[in-house]
């Protein structure tokens, strides 16, 4: 219930990060596109409502920080309130709807559709990237069932990140979900 009643901040929270990012390349003199509305109210409510199971964290505010991580005198602001959303994640077991569907990065399209900096970052090798096939591989190899006409193909043993939003806290945020997920998976194997 707690992630329905944050579907608002959620989709607040992502429009602010997309509205810094485009004025942080602005400011360093890139080209930047009008920022859009990345994440709808509908589409977080459809993914709160259809994930199951769900789980995920949301960091809120508590003390004021600076940029530079130490407290700051912004309690006197206006602007600022305890409790603030600062950043959300939330995890769901992978599900897909086609009987069609199949992990394969060698693929032509696998990358088709990527922006040309990305494609360069990953042709300097400092994009790491599945570019020998075998991750795939290992996917299309693991349990999986269902039907796609009504629960869908579920992957039991792959975490899918279904909804992810926040303003420099994100780093922090997938550090947990892996650690819990790496827990989960040694608890399992005991």
């Amino acid at each position: 219930q707690h992630l329905v009643n944050s579907i608002a901040e959620f989709a607040l929270l992502c429009n602010e990060a997309t509205r810094r990012k485009h004025l942080s390349e602005i400011a360093r003199g890139k080209k930047s596109r009008c920022p859009s509305k990345p994440l709808s109210i509908e589409y977080i409510f459809d993914r709160i409502d259809t994930d199951d199971p769900i789980w995920g964290f949301m960091v809120r505010t508590d003390t004021p920080m600076s940029s530079k991580g130490r407290t700051s005198n912004l309690k006197a602001s206006p602007q600022w309130k305890r409790g603030m959303l600062q950043g959300f994640i939330t995890v769901t077991t992978f599900t897909q709807w086609r009987s069609s569907f199949r992990f394969d990065s060698l693929h032509e399209s696998a990358f088709a559709y990527d922006p040309d900096d990305l494609t360069e970052l990953a042709l300097k090798g400092i994009r790491k990237y599945d570019n020998d096939g075998r991750l795939a591989e290992e996917l299309e190899a693991t349990v999986h069932g269902g039907d796609p006409w009504n629960e869908g193909i579920v992957y039991p043993r792959i975490a899918e990140i279904s909804l992810f939003g926040a303003l420099g806290c994100g780093k922090k945020l997938l550090q947990l979900v892996i650690e819990r997920l790496e827990r989960s998976r040694a608890s399992e194997s005991q």
